[in-house]
């Protein structure tokens, strides 16, 4: 069994505030039998619904540590937690319309105790549209881009200290990125933020840009014989100002990118334009677009090809090691540099050891 370890450490001050009152847990396990000169590292970044805690994760950082020979990381990334379900809500439809479908003795239930509603209303064969409740804050919000992509890049960063400083050996020059949907596309925004960093990187559905900072997402939940639509309306639609900075085109455009990418795109996925991805991956040096249609369905790796592709991790994973070939990230870091990206600037220094980013708008 590989070595399993759970740490926390000082996380980076939030980009938007300043803000430095928090931790940042890194989960990563080590292989049975050690490191050695070809140990890489592989960071998995997981999308909505999917976090460090996820049974599937955490086989996949088990397996692939001794499959593979990795170093394998995991982080629990800047308002996680309110990707996932909601506990909390509000009713979006009219309460005198919902009363209506109850009988006379739940109607004086609930009028005596309103907390008795969603426990009536789970006996119900019916749809119930709802607001989450997901208290986000100034300091701490699902911002779907870079404070996410820092604390993926402080965590890689960390654990290469930590195994240099217990005289691990391993490869600096072999990280993976591997992400679904949302993690994918941290990827690669982590990428072009540490241009030194990875050698691979394995993208399942990324979007081109986060879809939830101009709609609202949509969420289906059983609760009983009930069903209900939650709606997130997350804060970072009227927090983040410069939107085109996140879009991909923007973030690979003239960047110099050395990491040889795979990714795997559904045609009927219905948050993505499957043609916009291809033109954005083939306009990528060293990539490979992998398009599944239906004839590429094959039940094993991929069960759809809509977004996802109800893909098994762990096969997707092995399948695009093998596609990707052996490749070595051949940059060296920089101590300090700045990126632009639309009417946005990042500025990275490296010269204390973990990375600090500041962030300005022209």
């Amino acid at each position: 069994m590989p070595e399993n370890q759970s740490i926390k450490i000082p996380a980076h001050h939030n980009i938007y505030t300043g803000y430095s009152n928090r931790e940042l847990r890194i989960d990563f396990s080590l292989p049975e039998k050690g490191t050695n000169e070809n140990t890489g590292i592989v960071i998995l970044a997981p999308g909505y619904g999917g976090n460090i805690d996820s049974s599937v994760y955490k086989k996949m950082r088990e397996t692939f540590a001794e499959k593979h020979n990795l170093v394998t990381v995991q982080c629990e990334y800047f308002g996680s937690d309110f990707m996932q379900s909601a506990s909390s809500f509000n009713l979006k439809s009219d309460l005198e319309q919902v009363m209506i479908s109850l009988t006379p003795e739940e109607r004086d239930s609930i009028k005596n105790n309103t907390s008795k509603l969603l426990d009536i209303l789970s006996n119900k064969t019916i749809n119930l549209s709802v607001k989450a409740d997901i208290k986000e804050t100034n300091d701490y919000f699902n911002d779907m881009g870079y404070m996410q992509a820092i604390d993926i890049i402080t965590s890689i960063e960390a654990i290469r200290i930590i195994l240099k400083d217990n005289n691990f050996i391993f490869n600096e020059k072999k990280i993976i990125g591997y992400g679904h949907s949302h993690g994918a596309y941290l990827i690669h925004l982590s990428n072009r933020l540490a241009p030194h960093l990875f050698s691979h990187i394995i993208d399942n559905s990324a979007w081109i840009e986060p879809v939830y900072l101009t709609a609202n997402r949509y969420l289906f939940q059983k609760y009983g014989e009930m069903i209900l639509q939650i709606e997130f309306d997350y804060f970072a639609k009227e927090i983040i100002e410069d939107k085109q900075s996140l879009n991909l085109f923007t973030v690979y455009n003239d960047f110099n990118n050395v990491a040889k990418i795979i990714s795997f795109q559904g045609n009927n996925d219905n948050l993505i334009n499957h043609l916009e991805k291809e033109k954005l991956i083939k306009s990528i040096p060293g990539t490979k677009f992998i398009l599944v249609d239906e004839k590429r369905v094959d039940g094993q790796i991929f069960k759809s090809n809509k977004h996802g592709l109800d893909a098994d991790f762990l096969t997707m994973f092995d399948c695009g090691v093998k596609e990707l070939g052996v490749h070595l990230n051949g940059i060296d870091l920089s101590t300090k540099y700045e990126i632009t990206l639309s009417n946005t600037m990042i500025q990275v220094d490296y010269s204390r050891g973990l990375p600090i980013f500041n962030r300005r708008l022209l």
